[in-house]
């Protein structure tokens, strides 16, 4: 373990999580992804560092936060609560300690292996009567190997087991050792889009990466079985014929059973105004053009196909 960094930036905790594999589950957001997703549903998770946030409708206008800024980087602003000068903040937090209406509080938290255990732990008797666990996601994963790996055999320690939630990219040496972890159970793994071209113009990387170390995954015969493949949906992005019949293509390849459609939504613009920043909006596709796909991923390639709020 003297390789593994004591502690890492932990965006929360999400506990009694239906959606991050199966049964009752605690899902643990990473911070930092190497990908930049335009829609990102977690756009607060990209940066590796430390950041502020605002929660403007907590702000009550008392200027505690203005009186102990060093960098006189804020100012309050009638109708407006708090106003943070990005480019001054240096995000040292201490307008975040004087916040006593928690309006401005730092993006993550500094957690140890055993402090994030401890608060999973919690829940034992629910994962263990549910068939969950703990979900470890982002942000991305990869970014935090060792650590990651040291997390899910502490956990396995302690008889709780573990899904894996990421974009795949990056180390394959990484995620094939977590991927054969006795206590890891699933695995989600991300498809944003199989057309490259648009995978870079959407996330800022090529997909290559990715594809490579799903084959890798699907190549090994127990692991198969813990891949549950996951595609965002957005009109006009990556909800193409050619898109979706490639995908269904290189799944029933690679021998996946599961997809799991994620139709696009919009929390991430609000998050990303918050900590300095504006994300474009995008559409869902309409119902009708989820369920052709829906259809399609279950009669012609034969999956179990979610769809997922």
């Amino acid at each position: 373990m003297s390789d593994t960094p004591e502690s890492v930036l932990i965006g929360s905790l999400q506990k009694f999580s239906t959606e991050d594999g199966p049964g009752i589950r605690t899902t643990i957001f990473f911070k930092g992804c190497p990908l930049n997703c335009r829609w990102c549903h977690n756009p607060e998770l990209i940066c590796p560092r430390q950041q502020l946030i605002q929660l403007p409708n907590n702000c009550i206008g008392c200027g505690y936060c203005v009186k102990g800024c060093p960098q006189g980087a804020l100012a309050i602003k009638p109708g407006k609560g708090v106003v943070i000068d990005r480019v001054k903040c240096d995000v040292c937090l201490q307008c975040a300690n004087n916040c006593y209406a928690q309006a401005l509080r730092p993006v993550a938290k500094l957690m140890t292996i055993d402090e994030i255990l401890r608060i999973a732990e919690q829940d034992k008797g629910f994962y263990d009567k549910t068939g969950g666990g703990i979900t470890v996601s982002g942000g991305e994963i990869l970014m935090h190997g060792e650590f990651v790996k040291e997390l899910i055999r502490e956990a396995g320690k302690r008889g709780i087991n573990v899904c894996l939630d990421t974009s795949g990219y990056g180390d394959p040496h990484a995620l094939m050792e977590m991927a054969r972890m006795e206590n890891v159970t699933d695995i989600l793994y991300d498809i944003k889009s199989m057309d490259d071209e648009i995978h870079r113009a959407y996330t800022g990387v090529s997909n290559q990466l990715i594809l490579d170390n799903l084959r890798m995954l699907a190549a090994e015969g127990r692991m198969v079985e813990k891949l549950i493949m996951r595609m965002p949906l957005l009109k006009g992005v990556n909800d193409s014929d050619d898109i979706i019949r490639t995908a269904g293509e290189f799944f029933r390849e690679i021998g996946v059973k599961r997809v799991d459609l994620l139709p696009y939504h919009s929390l991430g613009i609000g998050k990303k105004r918050n900590v300095g920043g504006n994300q474009e909006e995008f559409e869902q596709p309409s119902e009708e053009r989820i369920a052709e796909i829906e259809i399609y991923f279950k009669n012609e390639i034969n999956l179990e196909v979610g769809i997922l709020g």
